[in-house]
């Protein structure tokens, strides 16, 4: 078969790393190709998929708009390839691939679009009407439409009843195979003896202020703990600075953007999703695969439904220092079960049998 994924760019984000992971599992009996419109970040994850059926184009290093117009030309003037199926997880590109579907620019049997976060509960004003405009544009074309949770099928089929029959509840996968490999890495690093973890885009909708605070309130009981932060970001300097105004700032270690996350969660003594609204954090899924104890904000639907979480609501520290302060004074060892188990249900093999069965 031959498989098409389209990208903005070439960071590593939530829905970035879904559809690697779709890539990857195609990679091994299909043709795979990746489209990107714009080279973002020079650590590119991407390079690890590689093979003779894998074939990447990035269409400009200096811009997303750039990028893109050489895109449409390279559809209108070289590419006439008729794919089996077309992958997107991004509203603006799911809505351009659609109308070049329309135009007939794009050719395929199935086109597989994933919504990455709540549009309608998170955004509003001119941007969400800018959203508006990508659905109606080339939502149409998509022959099913995934949906992470409940909440977020919910939100979205009650704004367009037009995706409705499309949208799909399905959770987000997790390859293991690759995870049992990278987590065998050693790190080229020293870290804390004891040590919290967390992850992601330093960004104020992760909650890393939160998590700070939260932080700075159990570091008199577990004065030999440090707090480390995997994840570059605007908000690296204003998270620096609530660091120094709590006496952490050698107790927070800003470790920046890293490739490999699971060494770092194997050694946590505690692993924790601080954030305030996700489409589904794909990172908890990763801390499940190698730690026992993982707090969790609600910041998602479905998290409450994952046995062995310690979760709280978003945005409260102080729930947040309580939840964290539980889970590293408890007996987890039962957890090693309960986290396989569903790790196991929501492999990324199950994951694309279930997509090709539902279209």
């Amino acid at each position: 078969m031959r498989i098409l994924i389209i990208i903005p760019n070439n960071n590593l984000g939530g829905a970035e790393q879904f559809l690697r992971m779709v890539a990857s599992h195609y990679s091994q009996e299909h043709d795979v190709t990746v489209y990107f419109f714009y080279k973002k970040v020079e650590i590119n994850a991407w390079d690890s998929l590689k093979g003779s059926n894998v074939k990447k184009l990035l269409f400009s290093d200096k811009s997303e708009k750039i990028g893109f117009v050489k895109f449409l030309l390279h559809q209108v003037f070289q590419n006439k390839k008729k794919y089996d199926y077309i992958y997107t997880s991004n509203v603006f590109v799911t809505g351009i691939t659609g109308l070049l579907l329309k135009i007939r620019l794009l050719s395929c049997k199935k086109f597989i679009g994933r919504e990455s976060t709540s549009i309608f509960i998170r955004y509003k004003g001119s941007k969400l009407k800018r959203y508006k405009f990508f659905y109606h544009l080339g939502y149409s074309k998509v022959n099913l439409l995934i949906c992470q949770t409940d909440t977020m099928r919910k939100q979205l089929v009650s704004a367009l009843p037009f995706l409705k029959p499309k949208a799909k509840t399905i959770s987000n996968p997790i390859n293991l195979h690759e995870i049992r490999s990278m987590s065998e890495e050693q790190l080229n690093r020293s870290l804390p003896s004891k040590f919290i973890i967390s992850a992601g885009r330093l960004k104020p909708i992760k909650g890393y202020d939160y998590l700070i605070k939260a932080f700075a309130s159990i570091k008199t009981d577990f004065p030999e703990l440090k707090l480390v932060i995997l994840g570059d970001g605007d908000l690296k300097d204003t998270l620096q600075n609530i660091c120094e105004s709590l006496d952490l700032k050698d107790d927070v270690i800003f470790e920046g953007y890293v490739q490999n996350v699971y060494p770092y969660f194997k050694k946590a003594e505690l692993c924790v999703v601080s954030s305030i609204l996700e489409g589904f954090p794909n990172v908890l899924l990763q801390m499940m695969s190698q730690n026992d104890k993982v707090v969790s904000t609600l910041c998602a639907g479905n998290i409450d439904e994952i046995k062995g979480i310690e979760t709280c609501i978003p945005g409260d520290e102080i729930l947040l220092a309580r939840a964290m302060e539980k889970m590293l004074t408890q007996d987890t060892g039962s957890n090693r079960i309960l986290f396989d188990t569903f790790l196991a249900s929501n492999d990324i093999a199950k994951f694309v049998d279930k997509i090709e069965g539902l279209v």
